[in-house]
C-alpha cells in the first residue's frame, strides 16, 4: 500500500460563481483619508452590507471602499453562514448618471484574493453588474451629511477553492 501527499494548491478545483446580493450602504467624506485593498484614498468612503445567494451557497456581504467621480475601490469579504469567509478586490465604475430616480448602474470587478476554512487560499475573477440609488436621510443635510442608499448585485466568475463544495 502507497500513499502520495499533494500540495494544498494542487487539491484546489476551479468553480463557477454566480450570485446576487441586496446591500444597504453609507457613505462620508473621507476626512481620514483611508484606503482599502492597496486603493488610494479617495475623497469618499463608505460601508455596505447586505446577503444574498450564490452557487456556493448563502453568503453575507460586506464591503469597504473609497469612491473618486464614477470610481470605486476596496475590499470585499463574503461570509458563508458556517463562518467560512472570501476575500475579493472590489473595483467598479459608474457606467451612467442617475436617473430621474436616482438610480445609477455600474460595472466591475472582483479579484478573489483568499479566505478562510474552506476558502482559504481561494483565487479568481468575477464580474459585476450593479445599480445604486443614494438619497440623503430625511434627518440629515448639509454638506457632509451622510448619504443612505441601496445597491443590487449580480456577480458571475470563477473560483479556485482547495475544498470540497459538496453541499448534499
Amino acid at each position: 500500500m502507497s500513499y502520495a501527499l499533494a500540495p494544498q494548491t494542487v487539491l484546489a478545483h476551479e468553480v463557477p460563481i454566480q450570485a446576487s446580493f441586496a446591500v444597504a450602504f453609507s457613505g462620508s467624506p473621507n476626512t481620514d483619508n483611508v484606503s482599502y485593498c492597496g486603493g488610494t484614498a479617495d475623497p469618499t468612503v463608505i460601508e455596505a452590507h447586505g446577503n444574498g445567494f450564490s452557487t456556493i451557497g448563502p453568503l453575507a456581504f460586506s464591503l469597504q471602499k473609497t469612491q473618486a467621480g464614477p470610481l470605486f475601490h476596496g475590499c470585499l469579504t463574503l461570509t458563508a453562514p458556517n463562518g467560512d469567509t472570501l476575500t475579493a478586490t472590489y473595483d467598479a465604475k459608474g457606467t451612467a448618471p442617475p436617473n430621474a430616480n436616482h438610480f445609477s448602474p455600474a460595472t466591475g470587478t472582483l479579484t478573489f484574493t483568499g479566505g478562510t476554512g474552506l476558502f482559504s487560499g481561494a483565487s479568481g475573477n468575477a464580474t459585476f453588474t450593479a445599480v445604486f440609488d443614494a438619497f440623503y436621510p430625511s434627518f440629515a443635510s448639509g454638506a457632509g451629511a451622510p448619504v443612505q442608499g441601496m445597491a443590487f448585485y449580480v456577480v458571475q466568475g470563477k473560483v479556485s477553492i482547495s475544498g470540497g463544495l459538496d453541499r448534499r
